[in-house]
């Protein structure tokens, strides 16, 4: 067995593991092809989540923007700003700012 399908194995919930699995036909394309593009439509939803000021920072993360030069930029205070880069983080379900930029620097976002 693979390194990845030992890991992915352990780490999968029990409920998935032992759910039936679909049986695979010739030709046909398993769905765990299909994963990235899952994924890249559940960022895109999850940026619809984000209110209007939480983009607007989100937009300057993603630039590389410090967050109080973000918080400048956006004319707010530091801790303001920084209560709207926790709602980001929630919302887009990441925990630093490297998995931000990882995760959502491909996506087109653009300013609302």
């Amino acid at each position: 067995m693979k390194l990845f399908e030992v890991l992915k194995q352990k780490w999968t919930p029990r409920r998935e593991r032992d759910a039936p699995q679909p049986e695979k036909t010739e030709g046909e394309t398993p769905p765990d092809d299909k994963v990235p593009e899952i994924y890249a439509d559940e960022r895109l939803r999850r940026l619809a989540f984000l209110t209007p000021r939480e983009h607007e920072l989100f937009l300057l993360l993603l630039e590389g923007y410090t967050l109080k030069e973000s918080a400048k930029r956006l004319s707010v205070k530091y801790s303001t700003a920084n209560t709207h880069m926790t709602g980001v983080y929630k919302k887009l379900n990441v925990n630093t700012r490297a998995e931000l930029i990882i995760h959502y620097r491909d996506t087109g976002a653009k300013p609302i």
